[in-house]
């Protein structure tokens, strides 16, 4: 009886083991060098948060049934974001206000921004928003020495899209009010003539 329990505890401690070193391995991560975090990341930014940790509910399944309420919601309530107004930029195409969605704590690890401090800020695209994953290497500005030396300068920003639009948005009422003024003016002519004094 003994000699047949010995593989399975074999098995047992080995399994144990490599599931105790991974979780040991999950819990201390450190993150890689600066160029090896700049590969891994889409994007790579420096920027002041001017809006941090908010709460960013949504939607992460639905599921249909025949019985009421027929849609039922999973909601994803441990996600956050924080918004930055970005001065630099190392990678990927990022815009002056850019926002990232990260998780604060729980099984994920996690990373809590401050609002008002300038940060390096390390994410990738993932359902068409940028996440910020644990393990990466965010840092306040004035800590991140290592990251800078070894990215260099970097470039500006793309203009805020909507300031873009803005102005696009503007000029569409200015050249629609020129065409209506123009469209009233002919009008009146039309209707009066040119008189004559």
């Amino acid at each position: 009886m003994p000699k047949r329990l010995v593989p399975i505890f074999g098995l047992m401690a080995v399994w144990l083991g490599l599931n105790r070193s991974a979780a040991l391995a999950y819990e201390s991560c450190i993150p890689p060098a600066p160029i090896e975090a700049l590969q891994m990341a889409d994007v790579v930014f420096a920027g002041k948060a001017v809006e941090a940790n908010q709460q960013a509910w949504r939607i992460s399944h639905i599921k249909f049934d025949w019985r009421p309420p027929f849609i039922h919601l999973d909601e994803d309530r441990d996600r956050y974001r924080s918004t930055f107004e970005v001065t630099m930029v190392w990678k990927g195409e990022v815009t002056a206000r850019t926002s990232i969605i990260h998780s604060i704590a729980g099984c994920d690890g996690g990373y809590s921004f401050r609002k008002g401090e300038e940060y390096i800020v390390y994410a990738n695209w993932f359902e068409g928003e940028l996440y910020n994953a644990w393990c990466h290497r965010n840092n306040p500005l004035i800590a991140a020495r290592e990251d800078l030396l070894a990215f260099g300068a970097g470039k500006p920003p793309i203009p805020h899209p909507s300031s873009l639009a803005d102005i696009a948005r503007r000029l569409s009422v200015l050249f629609l009010f020129l065409a209506l003024l123009g469209w009233a003016i002919q009008g009146l002519r039309r209707k009066y003539g040119d008189q004559k004094s």
